[in-house]
């Protein structure tokens, strides 16, 4: 009971950030901030698991009210495979867009190293606008487990394409600290770049919980 009241809590509390209406940025801001709470759970003892996640995005698209939640079932294949499915809900001042995620994940361990590539294909459909879209969102992720150490950093790069056609590639330099077996501190600065866009400079925190 009290880890869901400390994850309620952190929720709210990024909701009403979330609530702020937007506000004028200088054109040609390039900073932003990613703050998110999820959410991990496994069933028992079966090979299924659920996500949520929540992320609020503040002056990503020089807006405060952008934010978007996900909620995934997925199932363990092998102890180093595991797929899943997921649902978006992604609300921006303009429009609310609609997400289908599906994944393939792996992960190599080799001493304190760990390795994780995933494959996430998604389809988008903004239905006020009309349009809807897919890509291809492909991600590489080294982690490294810092011997009797709370912290972890890690590196992962991930690109989203569809076709020949490059859309846009995330590169991220962050930190995990475990604050205990169940809940977990993630920080990251991510340098953002698009095809036709400057890039993006974001710093992200949240906290991490398995329940």
């Amino acid at each position: 009971m009290v880890r869901l009241l400390q994850c309620t809590f952190l929720m709210a509390l990024l909701l009403s950030g979330s609530a702020a209406s937007a506000q004028d940025v200088p054109e040609g801001w390039r900073f932003g901030g990613w703050e998110f709470v999820e959410v991990n759970h496994d069933f028992g003892d079966s090979p299924l698991f659920g996500t949520f996640y929540f992320e609020h995005d503040n002056l990503q698209y020089r807006y405060f009210d952008c934010w978007y939640t996900r909620t995934t079932l997925g199932v363990k294949l092998l102890p180093w495979l595991k797929a899943d499915v997921a649902y978006d809900y992604l609300k921006e001042p303009e429009a609310v867009t609609h997400k289908l995620n599906l994944a393939l994940a792996g992960t190599l361990k080799l001493g304190p190293l760990k390795m994780a590539i995933r494959e996430r294909w998604v389809h988008s459909w903004t239905p006020s606008l009309g349009t809807e879209g897919n890509v291809l969102r492909s991600r590489l992720k080294v982690s490294y487990a810092m011997e009797e150490s709370r912290w972890s950093p890690y590196l992962a790069v991930e690109v989203f394409s569809w076709g020949d056609t490059w859309k846009k590639t995330r590169h991220y330099v962050a930190m995990d600290y475990d604050i205990t077996d169940w809940m977990q501190f993630e920080a990251y600065y991510l340098y953002y770049t698009h095809n036709g866009r400057p890039a993006q400079h974001i710093l992200g925190f949240g906290f991490n919980f398995y329940l």
